[in-house]
């Protein structure tokens, strides 16, 4: 394998999942399952297209560096697709079950969601052209994604506290928030083993 093939392969698996990760912000904060399930039904279809190459990478004998460079990186890949299906399970557990989230927590997860999608496309563009200022900038996002989810998980141990936020929102809340800074972590661990 040349190391212009993977960085294509990787970089178009990248651009295809950034219209999904936008239709699992948009499905969440409009709650339309369908949305969602049409997302998640489009990021199977992203994964599995790329799942006979590595599959069949592992099976050959022997590997060239550039085959074992990506081999590297799978783990990081596979977290990152278990997170966002989680994240998307998540979200269409709390439409499913009428939980209601206040304004001030559906702000909280678009902001912090919205610093992953930068990062996500920061990403993106480190794979093409290997900027070590992108580099740089991934992780970053990531330590501003962690400081911001650790000031909302404390301010919504307060409106639990008081009663503004019941246990089972509590409790997704929590998940997609997580969900978020693990996205963000295994991207910033994924560009630096790039």
């Amino acid at each position: 394998m040349e190391e212009k093939e993977l960085t294509k392969m990787l970089y178009e698996m990248f651009n295809e999942t950034m219209p999904v990760l936008e239709s699992i912000k948009h499905g969440f904060m409009i709650q339309n399952q369908a949305i969602l399930t049409e997302a998640e039904t489009k990021f199977i279809r992203i994964l599995t297209s790329n799942l006979p190459f590595a599959e069949k990478l592992i099976k050959e004998r022997p590997k060239d560096e550039i085959e074992k460079k990506f081999l590297k990186l799978l783990p990081h890949l596979q977290l990152i697709a278990m997170v966002v299906r989680n994240l998307i399970n998540t979200k269409k557990k709390k439409i499913a079950s009428d939980v209601l989230f206040s304004d001030k927590a559906l702000h909280e997860i678009s902001d912090i969601y919205t610093l992953m999608q930068a990062q996500f496309v920061d990403t993106k563009d480190f794979i093409l052209t290997k900027n070590p200022d992108l580099k740089m900038d991934i992780k970053t996002a990531m330590e501003k994604i962690y400081k911001m989810a650790g000031e909302c998980v404390l301010e919504h141990e307060d409106r639990l506290i008081s009663g503004l936020c019941m246990p089972k929102a509590s409790y997704l809340y929590l998940v997609i928030i997580d969900s978020i800074k693990r996205i963000s972590g295994e991207l910033t661990s994924f560009s630096q083993k790039l």
